[in-house]
């Protein structure tokens, strides 16, 4: 208790010098500020307190400043960057199913424009009776209502054995995106973390998933995001996001909470990337 208490008064203590430094961007980002509208409800705030400070700065030091957004503003964003981002996967759409604030949140990340240049996502899933395998391969994952939502020929195969026991309170954490010239800034590292952690405190989850395409994987994108559990596979066919050979990647809330701490141990939030800011600017 006492060890919340600290880590909630860091998060009070600092609130105020990140809502100042926000007034300083020439255009204010629309929303939420995702900081201030933290709360630790579980797990160890002597942890999680500290990281959301420096996962903030962190982006912050990128030229980014974070903020609480819609869904609707997710689909608005990914059908203006069609050139660097798939469709939307289904589950975040809200035309395939209700995404109400106390099950599902989005993250954006805008630029000293105001340009929306990094989005994040997740939802809480409650499958106390059944797992990841079958809510995938029958379409519930990806729609409220599959017979209503679905492409006429759309299905899902499952074959990675892990999802058959991840049940429970799993979130499936995704919609990533960061726009082409704030790639090679670490982002990666930075808005999947703050995903999985602030869905862990809310929810109490029990695992934090994703699928991501064989080319994504290939590319190194799970280790950068913490995954080590990286599972083959899940097939997805005349889908939104079109026929598509994903790798099932996922972590228990131990190793949720040992990422979280090396981060916070390892992770530099400015030095290394202050001359690549500064040369995308110019």
């Amino acid at each position: 208790m006492a060890a919340r208490r600290a880590g909630e008064a860091a998060i009070d203590a600092d609130r105020q010098e990140h809502e100042a430094a926000a007034r300083d961007i020439p255009l204010k980002p629309p929303g939420r500020s995702w900081l201030s509208e933290i709360t630790v409800e579980h797990g160890p705030a002597d942890v999680l307190g500290p990281f959301f400070l420096k996962a903030d700065q962190a982006a912050r030091d990128r030229g980014i400043t974070l903020s609480f957004g819609t869904f609707e503003e997710l689909v608005e964003t990914n059908a203006r960057n069609t050139s660097s981002w798939h469709p939307l996967i289904p589950l975040f759409d809200p035309k395939n199913g209700p995404l109400p604030p106390d099950k599902a949140f989005c993250i954006l990340g805008r630029n000293e424009k105001g340009e929306v240049v990094a989005t994040q996502a997740a939802r809480i899933y409650h499958w106390p009776a059944t797992s990841f395998f079958y809510e995938a391969e029958s379409l519930r994952l990806f729609y409220a209502d599959p017979v209503l939502s679905k492409q006429p020929a759309e299905r899902c195969v499952v074959t990675a054995p892990s999802t058959r026991f991840v049940s429970g309170k799993v979130v499936f954490s995704g919609g990533g995106w960061y726009r082409r010239d704030y790639r090679k800034l670490e982002l990666s590292m930075i808005l999947p973390r703050i995903s999985r952690a602030l869905a862990f405190t809310r929810w109490d989850s029990d695992y934090t998933v994703s699928i991501m395409a064989e080319k994504v994987i290939q590319g190194g994108m799970a280790g950068r995001c913490g995954y080590t559990n990286v599972d083959w596979d899940l097939s997805l066919f005349d889908s939104p996001v079109g026929t598509v050979r994903c790798a099932f990647v996922w972590m228990e809330r131990v190793q949720l909470l040992q990422d979280l701490s090396d981060f916070l141990a390892r992770f530099d939030t400015g030095a290394q990337v202050d001359r690549r800011v500064d040369q995308r600017r110019a």
